[in-house]
């Protein structure tokens, strides 16, 4: 794991749930995360989170941004 970076990708797929993620953002996260599982777990976790919270409030999974593409993004 890496202690210092952990915080600021965990930090930035949280604020990928609110917005678009600056192109510099995306390649912190998709650098980091092939390395940590620990942030790799977290966007898991935040992907069943954000399903979960969909379905109680009966939207549709995907209606929006889904932190679980993050690392993903392509720009």
């Amino acid at each position: 794991m890496l202690p210092g970076k952990c915080r600021d990708v965990t930090r930035l797929l949280s604020d990928a749930l609110d917005r678009s993620l600056t192109l510099h953002e995306r390649l912190q996260v998709r650098v980091h995360l092939p390395a940590c599982s620990g942030c790799r777990a977290y966007r898991g976790q935040i992907a069943v989170l954000r399903t979960a919270a969909q379905a109680v409030g009966g939207r549709g999974v995907g209606d929006d941004r889904d932190a679980s593409s993050a690392g993903d993004e392509r720009g």
